[in-house]
């Protein structure tokens, strides 16, 4: 075997990055056991809980000079992220997920600059009303319809998958006006799939070292411990490709739409070009805002779903009311519309219940500060990460009366119970953008599954009840713990139901075939 000669201009420098990685991940790690910083599989909210017991609402732990705010008391939570949402709405300046793979350009990662308004106006103006996501009721009856379909043939089996699905089918069509396949894998629903396992990733604290030591982003990616670089890389292809080839797609397809009709790339473009503002600044907040829109949609709202599936099998006498309710006010002539949602105050409850019970981000996502600031008499240093606990304000006993329950009757009279959607969406200038879009797909998807189908816990192989665990996987996207149901037709009457809908909404062939690299 020959010799390599590397050249000592090279070997050297090469060396002392080395020495230096390892000098760091060992430093990284004694450092997160001083601090006792999450580790392994459990959530993360949950290790923060034990900080509220000890020390009160509001705490802090710094880690190599990084200050994190955490924040267990709602009342707080407002004042800082709503009311002085001027100086608490920064992000983190994450080396890895938001420079190298470029996450800061999406609305979740980006600062709180003039493009991030841009981002904000366009959402506003095409989704940010009643009135406007109404234009899209047609496309969210035809995915909940072709949804509950699937769902008949094998009884549930593959819900997840399904939700998956629906939740790809609609904001794909409301955003780019993209039809998916109808019977495969569709190749825009499984790169958002990948891009947001690879967010997930990207974004945990402590991960990757260069969070920490942005030095090592000079690393030569040959160097043993620098294949960062290279995941880097990869993972910013990944989400370049989710920004760029949908919205190419769109913009060649909107140039024979009417606008009244098109979708929210179109008529973004179509705002500007009528503002006469149009350039490279907008054409830039326009696609990104949509890849942002696109990249959320398609992931919180599939946990919140496959929540409510797995709540109606653990609490049957919910179930069964919502199901009187639907009954009583639409009958079995028809499924349940937008036009119906005034006159179920039950079916409402149960979506809000729904988000409080299974909240999506469970630790939110961490605003920065831009200034020093005081509360309560404690001081924030400027850049500290404010980290809203959103699971136990949802779980706080002394406004939610038995919080592990599902009870959607608590939102109603004689309880009255505050609303958790007023910071599940997130908070002040972080609100969730797409929050009227994705509540109005919630309600229909959850009124259309009961009024069709028993919802029960599942049976294993030797007859017996698999008795189902709310539980939360640990990420930023906190989806339910493996579960499984049966979901049934209620009746053949509602059977039938099911095959109007698909009939009144036949397939579509898929845009797949249309589809151009950017």
């Amino acid at each position: 075997m020959s010799a390599i000669n590397i050249p000592a201009s090279v070997l050297w420098p090469a060396l002392y990055v080395l020495v230096g990685v390892i000098i760091t991940k060992t430093w990284f790690d004694w450092t997160n056991k001083k601090n006792e910083l999450p580790t392994g599989t459990a959530p993360e909210f949950q290790h923060w809980l034990k900080h509220k017991d000890e020390y009160g609402p509001i705490s802090s732990v710094t880690v190599l000079g990084q200050t994190m705010v955490l924040i267990h008391d709602r009342k707080l939570a407002h004042e800082l992220l709503v009311e002085r949402a001027n100086i608490h709405s920064g992000r983190p300046k994450l080396k890895f997920g938001f420079e190298m793979v470029g996450w800061n350009n999406t609305m979740a990662g980006k600062q709180c600059n003039s493009t991030f308004k841009l981002y904000r106006k366009y959402t506003h103006q095409q989704l940010g009303s009643k009135a406007s996501v109404e234009r899209y009721n047609k496309v969210q009856e035809t995915a909940v319809g072709r949804f509950l379909w699937r769902v008949k043939q094998d009884n549930g089996a593959a819900l997840t998958q399904y939700l998956k699905t629906e939740a790809g089918e609609l904001i794909l069509k409301v955003i780019y006006d993209y039809t998916i396949e109808p019977f495969e894998k569709d190749p825009l629903v499984d790169l958002v799939d990948e891009a947001m396992e690879q967010f997930s990733e990207a974004t945990i604290p402590g991960r990757w070292m260069v969070d920490v030591f942005p030095f090592l982003q000079h690393v030569p990616s040959w160097i043993p411990g620098a294949g960062f670089r290279k995941t880097a890389a990869a993972w910013k292809k990944t989400l370049l490709d989710v920004a760029d080839i949908p919205y190419v797609f769109a913009k060649q397809q909107g140039k024979h739409k009417q606008t009244s009709q098109a979708d929210f790339v179109t008529k973004s473009l179509e705002q500007a070009q009528q503002e006469k503002t149009l350039d490279i600044t907008d054409e830039h907040a326009i696609k990104w805002a949509a890849a942002s829109m696109y990249l959320g949609g398609a992931d919180t709202s599939v946990s919140t779903m496959n929540a409510f599936f797995l709540a109606m099998s653990m609490f049957p006498p919910v179930q069964l009311k919502a199901q009187e309710e639907l009954d009583r006010v639409i009958g079995n002539t028809r499924l349940p519309t937008h036009a119906d949602r005034e006159n179920l105050p039950y079916l409402n409850a149960i979506v809000e219940e729904a988000q409080r019970w299974h909240p999506i981000a469970p630790m939110g996502l961490p605003h920065v500060t831009d200034a020093e600031d005081t509360i309560s008499g404690y001081r924030i240093p400027k850049d500290s990460l404010l980290l809203p606990a959103i699971w136990w304000l949802t779980r706080d006993p002394s406004i939610y009366h038995s919080p592990e329950e599902f009870k959607p009757e608590r939102f109603l009279p004689p309880d009255n119970e505050p609303a958790a959607t007023s910071f599940t969406f997130g908070f002040g200038r972080r609100i969730c953008p797409g929050r009227v879009l994705a509540d109005a797909s919630l309600f229909l998807t959850f009124a259309q599954s009961l009024a069709v189908f028993n919802i029960d816990k599942q049976i294993d192989k030797e007859g017996k009840v698999v008795e189902p665990k709310h539980e939360f996987i640990s990420g930023i996207v906190a989806y339910p713990g493996e579960f499984g149901v049966r979901v049934t037709p209620r009746s053949q009457r509602h059977e039938e139901l099911i095959e109007e809908v698909a009939r009144r909404y036949p397939w579509q062939e898929s845009d797949a075939k249309l589809l151009t690299k950017a």
